[in-house]
């Protein structure tokens, strides 16, 4: 299994504030993750500085609900991904790069065309309002 080093102090900041956020403690994360509670421990407080597995932090970044690369990316000193996106491992994964741009290209494509359609909605809106015979108020009051 590949390793990651990287700065822990910003691991264990990041997976503080996503339990916090999400309301887990470390016996939820452990148990939702698979992972030991010695080595959920070392990272949670940064007690220990030593080169991790792909699979703990994945583990762990599955359990707090967010992109799979997402520890790996802050351990790098990266912008995480979103979930759902296709992984990028590292500043040289140009296939991985390609992958999220197309994944970003989609997203964008189909804003557009919501875009679109709530334009064609407010264009029929206001040629209701503006180009029609102008709406008739009943003031009588119900008796």
């Amino acid at each position: 299994m590949a390793g990651v080093d990287g700065d822990w102090d910003a691991v264990s900041q990041e997976i503080g504030r996503l339990m916090h956020a999400q309301g887990m403690n470390q016996a939820g994360l452990i148990a939702k993750s698979g992972i030991s509670k010695v080595v959920v421990a070392e990272l949670q407080h940064n007690k220990v500085q030593r080169t991790r597995t792909d699979h703990v932090l994945r583990a762990l970044s599955d359990a707090l609900g967010v992109h799979q690369e997402h520890l790996r990316a802050i351990a790098q000193g990266r912008v995480p991904q979103d979930v759902g996106e296709p992984p990028i491992r590292s500043d040289a994964d140009i296939a991985g790069r390609l992958d999220a741009l197309d994944y970003r290209m989609a997203e964008l494509t189909e804003a557009v065309r919501r875009v679109a359609e709530m334009t064609e909605v407010l264009r029929r809106v206001e040629r209701a309002l503006f180009e029609g015979p102008p709406p008739t108020i009943d003031v009588r009051t119900p008796d």
